[in-house]
């Protein structure tokens, strides 16, 4: 009796964290085509400089279970975090993602907050040039919304899909006159668009139907690919495997299947392209990590104003 008892916990327990934290996903799911050189023609396609250094800030981070981000991760922590990411081009600067406040770190669980790089990135996107995103998730769009109360101008700045501004347009209701059609990338039937000399997307619904992927070329030939939130994690790509069915569908709305298909194409060009380098879109771990890592550069944090020193404490 005692050991079919035993047995009768282990499965309520044991079913339910492998449905929830370690399965896979469909694995009948076949690779979505990533095409490199219709990305390469879209920015090599425009005219003017190119970028020619990448800049980021983690404006917050946070370590979290492996099996969150990535299905059958393990509990092992892993070092995640939020990040805008800086294009520095003569001429005008790209900013990819905006950043977010403190509030809305801690409300996505982010406890380590850095308000002075946030300071940073609220800098970049008043130097830039444009402004673009890989998600319209709060993590990513949350600094702009934030900042555009009081500096609408940025708005003149953003460079989105349509679903992406939709989405901006219902966080902050004041841009529902600033933001036109005009605003959104002219993507083809198949989702690739050029947005300036050097960079092109490829918008990846499945995460959100916004997600998308952002090509960057910088003047010496580098190539680089920012998964965003199709692969948040290195070992999304490396085991082919997407968030956990915790993360993906009970704490969001992800299309799992159409997930798990991009992150096996993105899998499938890294071993084809081993020159590019995919940025992935949440791992900070692996970004600062000096053997495996981009070695991109950290921005420097800027000086707070007193009354944001207050809050920050």
């Amino acid at each position: 009796m005692f050991t079919r008892i035993a047995l009768l916990l282990i499965l309520i327990v044991a079913v339910p964290y492998y449905w929830l934290l370690m399965d896979p996903g469909p694995t009948s799911v076949s690779p979505r085509d990533i095409d490199i050189a219709r990305l390469r023609a879209l920015a090599d396609g425009q005219t003017g400089a190119r970028p020619v250094a990448i800049e980021y800030a983690a404006v917050a981070t946070e370590t979290k279970p492996g099996t969150i981000l990535v299905a059958g991760g393990g509990l092992r922590g892993d070092d995640t975090g939020v990040f805008a990411w800086r294009l520095l081009t003569p001429g005008g600067d790209t900013i990819i993602n905006s950043g977010l406040t403190q509030d809305q770190a801690q409300a996505i669980g982010y406890s380590n907050y850095h308000p002075e790089l946030q300071r940073t990135v609220r800098d970049w996107l008043h130097a830039a040039r444009r402004i673009i995103f890989t998600s319209e998730e709060v993590d990513h769009v949350g600094g702009l919304i934030a900042a555009l109360p009081t500096d609408q101008d940025l708005a003149g700045k953003l460079t989105g899909s349509a679903r992406q501004l939709d989405a901006i347009k219902a966080l902050a209701p004041v841009l529902m006159n600033a933001l036109s059609p005009a605003s959104a990338a002219r993507a083809d039937p198949a989702g690739y668009a050029a947005v300036a000399p050097g960079i092109a997307i490829l918008q990846t619904p499945g995460h959100l139907p916004g997600t998308q992927m952002i090509y960057v070329r910088l003047q010496d030939g580098r190539e680089y690919l920012f998964t965003g939130d199709t692969a948040p994690m290195r070992r999304n790509v490396d085991w082919q495997r997407p968030r956990s069915r915790y993360a993906a569908e009970w704490l969001g709305s992800e299309d799992r299947e159409a997930t798990l298909g991009w992150i096996k194409g993105l899998s499938r060009l890294k071993h084809r392209e081993p020159g590019l380098t995919l940025i992935y879109g949440h791992d900070y771990g692996w970004l600062v990590d000096p053997a495996t890592g981009p070695r991109f550069a950290s921005a420097p944090a800027s000086r707070l104003p007193p009354s944001e020193r207050k809050i920050a404490r």
